[in-house]
């Protein structure tokens, strides 16, 4: 049985029963635990199906809401969740996506006529949104079948907000490929495929974002707005009144500021007289929609606003009213905005006692004055203690519940644990088929409908167990009923939160994602510049060729079949490439030299491939029950990919071969897991292990951590840093060394040859890229020797790079937790006001802040212009090059919450945890890597609250770097610059931001979403062009080529050595052999085999899928492409047909030693690359079928 089943079933004990009726007026419900609360809601819904809308404290408690409400048997599509949606109001920045998103979908269920559950906060439900008629008019329903516009739909979607996007990715987006209409619309999961056969809907599927692939098929589909502020009727005289005030408000502001409003407020006033959706449109909902109300306002009469402690939630209104209008007055100050108040956007807390029908859940049964409860019910719902650790205690009270005739039941995911638990403790549970049997004053022991006699004795079997953990227990005194969860029986709540939908930002283009303009490598002729798709026609027949310009005359037209000759390039440094000559042998030269460095550098990565192959171990034995018991311990639910990093790491330990395996996941995403469970692996089969970290700070968390996680199991764990003393360290390396340390925690001097090991068997190294270059060497080793864990957020390129070589291993995790919120992520110029803003703001609600500066010797006057901005503040500073007795007071200050704004260098970029501190702020962001950026602001959003990250630049943006980043520029990116400001001296000549810099920035505001380390790293795996994936002497030879050319040589030879070491084909990571790096053969056939304009007719999409085309290695793989084209392009013409046709017959005459098929003159030629690969069955055939084909040395000769 569920514990779904008990949340209908408790509706039958009488006297819950009057108290879960369908709500008439407004109702307390007093004296009910938190952990109660979702489970009495969860029935009053199955009791009376309706509308409900509640509001918790926090986004994270709406989304525990959400878990328990399902657990309880309320649908997962019946629940949806209203987020804040005025984020923009506090900074120019456009709203994001998926909170936009999901918040017009819990809109939209709103105003719908089915039962549903929002959840939501006190600042989002209060929030000002679309009247329910302009929301009810938005609507626009599609459905098999039908007849439609389809000229109307786009027209509509535009109206709606929706912005013209190919390929869709975000919700808010459309495209329009001739009868097929791509739609991500607000509130869905997915985006959808509307395919028409004229006008008629002929299906309506959805597909995957990422792969643009179709996943399933539904009938119809309801499109929401994608914007809580449509154009509707609007007043013409409305851009002369913003000017107006505008001028006014400008005349009461100086300098940069007046201006600033001036212009942005002309700028806004031409977009609204042309119903342009542009980023800023919120700021003036109060005037396109002057009757707007909020979430509590689309209820209707007939549905439930539910409070959840109310006195909580008009403390977290107040502070949210408060914020809103600092922020607002703070923007007005600087000419960002005109004056609003904050009511305008946000209704006051007292509206939350506004609906008719309010049932209010207090545990000290208070409410605030404006909330006025007609009637009162006294449930008694009292909280259950956790017993970890105390077996004993919970028997005893587990026992005297079912003495004094309680219904116990069990809610819990692990049966088999709750039931030896209950054995243990003497308590006798049902064993039965699911039959429910409770005890007197509740239900009968076999009916659900008719009470028992109240003399009835107790059942001997009055405890059931009910599978679904809610995450902690309560009881029902007066009802004799006592739900118990995992969090009483093994003090692990564990409670599984509904999982965010991973969006990775900005796509990632790959490096053959080619733009005119870009420099091009081709494998014959050398480097050139890509100008563009041409068509031309060669012996009468129309193809589409790559124009590339290489030293002046010289230019080269590639047809389009031969991309695959053709990589993108690359720069390791900042110069520009030389472009080649056509003629004289000087690229030939150059690649030659080229494929010999990569030989050498090929040779040796596979030196450290064989040597591992030689190395064999005893393999590590499965898990043992001890390994379950502790991993249960494990306080949250395992995130998907978290399980397969485990599940992959675990498999590598029970293989003969040493592990060497990088698993690259988002900061906070849960890495120290996976090492924490390998490592207890490993230390239960009687071997040590070591946990090598970059930085002091970072060595005591993960101490911590392992020591919290393991400390109980009798694992002997010690660390290692410069906060011990030499008479500890030496105490604890004879500890090592005897065995007598079964886990040791450190920085690189773990590496020392002093230290020795009874028996290591596994090293852990987090963020390798912090390392210096004689620890990466000792690293190197070690792998020779012991299994090697790399865990890593943004690994370096040469780390990431190498495992995508398949050198080594790599687990991907890629899911956030549930309830983290992604990080605000501004680019901005240094400005002082922004700075002091961003800290008041953050003050103002209790947080704290992270504010990085990397130069200690200037650090001290960033600290005095700290104090002047705001004077009221604490302020600690630390850096690296202060001792241990002068850095440990201010971090444990600043984790106690003492210090309210540390200053410091980038030694926070590891190993700070702090759920308090919320704001980032890093000045000089642009002489900082991307790494090291990313790792930063990992440091904040750890919690449910909003964070933000501030990275701040000094100096101007060269003008061809900000023409080229107009038309790509992320959300928050501001190119405006702060004349010459130089923080720590004062004006000074202006400074130029580098491209390489603004390209870093850049890439942060585009991976700004939760779980990007792995996309960021691939960024700047291109940023950089790899000058550091090689040493000095290959990083020279790989600027003359390019970093993709100079891979694939490199790709090449180790596939060649790789394999006579083996000596079997190359095992892929799906099991697969690697597919055949040979050239492919050229055909030149009178057909016409090109994408033409008129079936894809963005270039960049057409050369996009001719990339993939050419780059098929496989018949399945050339499969996949040709169905994902008609998926989002319909049915092909009779020329893409042929493309994929000619491309599917290369891959076969390759197979057979064919380098070119050439059809003229009534003659086929065959050339292949060898006259022996002509297989002697071709003599046959030709004796018997064609006797006026011949052979020539290298060729087949066959008329036609």
């Amino acid at each position: 049985m569920r514990i779904a089943e008990w949340a209908r079933r408790v509706t039958e004990i009488p006297a819950l029963g009057e108290v879960l009726q369908p709500l008439d007026q407004s109702v307390e419900w007093r004296s009910v635990a938190p952990e109660a609360r979702p489970f009495l809601v969860a029935a009053l819904y199955h009791q009376s199906p309706t509308k409900l809308l509640i509001v918790a404290a926090t986004y994270e408690r709406a989304l525990a809401w959400q878990a328990k409400l399902e657990l309880c048997g309320v649908p997962h599509d019946a629940i949806s969740q209203l987020p804040s949606g005025i984020s923009s109001l506090f900074e120019d920045a456009s709203p994001e996506h998926v909170a936009l998103s999901d918040r017009l979908g819990a809109l939209r269920a709103l105003v719908s006529d089915e039962p549903c559950i929002v959840l939501t906060t006190p600042q989002a439900g209060l929030e000002r949104t679309l009247p329910r008629d302009i929301l009810l008019e938005a609507f626009v329903d599609i459905r098999v079948g039908e007849t439609i516009d389809s000229d109307r739909l786009i027209r509509q979607l535009v109206n709606l907000g929706y912005q013209p996007q190919e390929p869709v990715r975000l919700p808010g987006q459309y495209s329009r490929r001739g009868g097929i209409i791509d739609v991500f619309a607000s509130g869905h999961d997915l985006p959808y495929r509307i395919e028409l056969f004229g006008d008629e809907v002929e299906s309506v599927r959805m597909f995957d974002p990422n792969n643009q692939r179709s996943v399933g098929q539904v009938e119809g589909l309801s499109l929401a707005p994608s914007r809580e502020t449509l154009y509707t009727e609007i007043d013409p005289s409305l851009g002369e009144m913003l000017l107006s005030t505008a001028e006014r408000e400008s005349s009461m502001l100086e300098g940069e500021a007046a201006l600033r409003l001036e212009e942005l407020v002309s700028g806004d006033a031409e977009a609204l007289a042309q119903k342009v959706y542009f980023d800023r449109l919120d700021l003036y909902r109060p005037l396109l929609h002057p009757d707007s109300g909020c979430a509590i306002d689309l209820l209707g009469e007939e549905g439930v606003l539910v409070l959840d402690e109310p006195l909580e939630l008009e403390t977290i209104a107040v502070r949210a009213d408060e914020e809103l209008a600092q922020a607002l007055s703070a923007r007005a100050a600087r000419g960002e905005i005109l004056h609003s108040p904050a009511h305008d956007f946000m209704l006051a807390p007292d509206h939350m006692a506004s609906h008719e029908r309010t049932l209010a859940l207090t545990s000290m049964n208070a409410l605030p004055p404006w909330i006025q409860s007609r009637s009162a019910h006294d449930i008694n719902a009292m909280s259950l203690e956790p017993y970890r650790g105390r077996a004993d205690a919970l028997a005893l009270t587990l026992r005297n519940y079912q003495k004094d005739g309680f219904t116990l039941v069990i809610s819990t995911d692990q049966p088999n644990r709750a039931q030896t638990v209950l054995g243990q403790a003497e308590v006798f549970f049902d064993q039965g088929d699911g039959v429910m049997e409770v005890n007197q004053k509740n239900l009968s022991p076999q009916s659900a409908t008719s009470p028992p006699s109240p003399s009835s004795p107790p059942s001997p079997q009055s405890s059931h167990i009910a599978l679904g953990n809610l995450g902690g227990g309560f009881v029902f005194p007066d009802l004799k009923l006592a739900i118990v969860t995992d969090a009483e029986l093994f003090g692990v709540a564990r409670l599984k939160l509904p999982q965010k939908r991973f969006m990775e930002g900005a796509p990632i283009a790959t490096v053959l994602d080619l733009r005119p303009g870009d420099y091009v490598v081709h494998i014959n002729f050398g480097i050139g510049i890509f100008r563009g798709l041409v068509k031309r026609e060669e012996h009468g027949i129309e193809k589409e060729f790559l124009y590339i310009e290489y030293q002046i005359p010289d230019k080269l037209f590639v047809p389009a079949d031969q991309l695959d000759r053709i990589q993108k390039y690359l720069n390791p440094g900042d110069s520009l490439p030389k472009l080649n000559k056509l003629t004289g042998g000087e690229w030939q030269r150059t690649l030659g030299k080229a494929r010999e460095d990569a030989k050498e550098f090929a040779r040796e990565l596979v030196k450290l491939y064989a040597q591992r192959k030689q190395v064999t171990r005893r393999p590590f034995g499965p898990d043992s029950p001890f390994q379950h018991e502790m991993e249960s311990t494990f306080p949250w639910v395992e995130t998907p990919s978290q399980m397969r990093a485990i599940k992959d790491v675990k498999l590598d330990l029970e293989n003969p071969y040493p592990m060497d395996r990088l698993v690259c996941g988002d900061v906070g995403f849960g890495k120290t897991e996976v090492a924490i469970r390998a490592a207890f692996k490993v230390v239960q089969d009687g071997r040590q292990v070591a946990v090598l970290c970059p930085t002091t700070i970072l060595s005591e968390q993960h101490h911590r951590n392992f020591v919290e996680r393991l400390g109980s199991f009798g694992v002997r764990l010690d660390i290692s840093n410069r906060f011990r003393t030499v008479a500890e360290k030496t105490a604890m390396y004879g500890k090592l060394k005897k065995g007598e340390v079964d886990m040791i925690i450190g920085t690189h001097a773990l590496l020392g040859k002093g230290i020795e090991f009874k028996d290591l068997g596994m090293v852990v190294i987090d963020e390798e890229q912090k390392f210096g270059v004689k620890q990466k060497e000792m690293l190197k080793q070690l792998r020779t020797e012991v299994d090697v864990l790399t865990l890593s957020a943004t690994p370096i390129p040469r780390t990431l790079s190498m495992a995508l070589m398949d050198i080594r291993q790599m687990s991907l995790i890629n899911d956030p937790p549930p309830g983290r919120l992604p990080i605000r992520t501004f680019v901005r110029p240094y400005a002082g006001e922004v700075v002091r803003e961003a800290i008041l703001r953050e003050l103002a609600r209790g947080g704290q802040v992270f504010y990085v500066y990397n130069r200690v010797d200037s650090i001290g006057h960033v600290l005095e212009k700290l104090r002047k901005l705001v004077p009221t503040a604490r302020i600690g500073v630390g850096h690296g090059q202060m001792t241990e007795h002068e850095l440990e007071p201010i971090m444990v200050g600043f984790i106690k919450g003492e210090i309210d704004i540390l200053l410091s260098t980038t030694i926070i970029e590891n190993g700070i945890d702090i759920s308090n501190a919320n704001t980032l702020i890093v000045e000089n962001a642009d002489r900082l890597g991307l790494s090291q950026l990313y790792q930063l602001r990992g440091r904040v959003g750890r919690s449910d609250r909003q964070a933000y990250a501030y990275f701040l630049y000094s100096g101007a943006l060269d003008s061809t770097i900000k023409a080229g980043l107009v038309d790509h520029m992320a959300v928050g990116m501001d190119t405006r610059t702060d004349a010459g400001h130089t923080p720590e001296t004062g004006p000074k000549k202006k400074k130029t931001v580098s491209e390489g810099a603004i390209q870093r920035l850049q890439a942060l505001q585009e991976f700004s979403n939760l779980g990007s380390g792995y996309s960021l790293a691939f960024r700047d795996l291109q940023i950089r062009g790899a000058g550091e994936l090689v040493g000095a002497k290959q990083s020279g030879t790989m600027q003359t080529i390019g970093y993709e050319l100079y891979t694939q040589l490199i790709n090449e030879a180790v596939a060649m050595l790789k394999a006579s070491v083996d000596g079997d084909p190359i095992p892929t990571a799906e099991g697969e052999h690697m597919e055949d790096l040979t050239p492919l053969p050229t055909f030149d056939l009178p057909l016409v085999a090109l994408i033409p304009n008129g079936y894809i007719k963005d270039a960049a999409q057409r050369l996009y899928y001719y990339q993939r085309l050419m780059s098929a290695r496989s018949e399945n793989s050339l499969g996949e492409v040709q169905s994902e084209v008609e998926d989002r392009y319909g049915h092909p013409p009779e020329q893409v047909t042929n493309a994929f046709a000619v491309m599917g017959q290369r891959l076969r005459a390759r197979e057979v030693g064919i380098s070119k098929l050439e059809a003229a003159q009534g003659r086929l030629n065959v050339q292949f690359v060898d006259r022996t690969a002509i297989s002697p069955r071709v003599f046959s055939i030709l004796g018997k079928k064609q006797r006026d084909a011949y052979i020539t040395r290298d060729a087949l000769i066959w008329p036609y």
